[in-house]
């Protein structure tokens, strides 16, 4: 079992560069990767993700690369924003029509505006620097694991635990089951004698009748749903690669028991240990949530 939250960080070098790349996981329904990466290293982001899907499967990943060189390439390029300029050109020229004065621009003065020259570097990327990277943010992706793994056996300690809380919650609704019924019988046999007061009673189609709606009022079959749902919860649990989205249906299907209970029950003892179920069964939601 694996949480969905974990951070891992690893740095890698060469004698031209200092690579270091940090993995941040949280909750997430499908897998959604974020990458924060240098302009020089873009082109790898396809190749990272790759990576990454190997080992985490589910959940919200920020990834962030930071690259330090230690010394810089001679090879640079010069950038002119010429559609820039031209705006710059026109600005001043409608401010001096406006203001009244000459209008008079100078070829050095334009080159010096923001943006309108740019000197850039020519980098490119070394198989050697490629690995470098990709050593850093394996490195990266393996701590983030071992995390979530740790993670992920708290979690199962967790849910172990809420488990065995809700079985004592079920045994207790099991055992009142018989005087529930036994208080519904009194109860319906009751209001069918009042109902028909005054007419012959056919106590053979009372009995009946009482059958009928006991069947009905009864929580049996829930009980029994509610045993095998518990059972498949824990196999889950306790498998090595236990998956959240299944561990939620399960959740799901438990509550959906707990309220037919709940709706069929009118003793308060019955009713009682429903709203604890159904407790215990939010807490275990909340948790299955960061399980990936």
């Amino acid at each position: 079992m694996k949480s969905m939250t974990g951070y891992g960080n690893s740095r890698a070098q060469s004698k031209d560069v200092t690579v270091e790349v940090s993995i941040r996981t949280v909750n997430g329904r499908y897998l959604e990767t974020r990458c924060h990466l240098p302009r020089e290293f873009v082109a790898f982001e396809s190749d990272l993700k790759k990576i990454l899907s190997a080992t985490i499967l589910r959940g919200t990943v920020d990834v962030f690369v930071s690259r330090k060189v230690k010394s810089v390439s001679g090879k640079a390029q010069m950038v002119v924003n010429e559609a820039l300029a031209k705006k710059y050109f026109l600005a001043y020229k409608q401010l001096a029509k406006e203001l009244g004065l000459p209008f008079q621009v100078h070829l050095e003065s334009m080159a010096r505006l923001p943006e309108v020259i740019k000197i850039e570097e020519i980098i490119e990327i070394s198989a050697s620097e490629e690995g470098v990277l990709k050593k850093a943010f394996l490195e990266a992706c393996k701590k983030c694991d071992k995390e979530r793994i740790r993670e992920g056996k708290a979690l199962r300690k967790d849910l172990e635990g809420l488990l065995g809380s809700l079985e004592r919650q079920i045994k207790i609704i099991s055992e009142m089951r018989e005087e529930a019924n036994a208080q519904l019988q009194d109860k319906f046999e009751n209001k069918i004698r009042a109902r028909l007061k005054g007419t012959d009673l056919d106590p053979a189609r009372i009995a009946q009748e009482i059958v009928i709606q006991l069947e009905r009022a009864d929580i049996n079959e829930e009980l029994t749903r509610l045993s095998e749902h518990i059972k498949g919860y824990r196999q889950m649990v306790a498998v090595t690669h236990s998956e959240g989205k299944k561990l939620d249906f399960y959740t799901q299907e438990l509550l959906r028991e707990v309220n037919t209970i709940g709706s069929k029950s009118q003793v308060a003892k019955i009713t009682q240990a429903v709203v604890e179920a159904k407790t215990l069964i939010e807490r275990l939601r909340e948790q299955v949530q960061n399980i990936q």
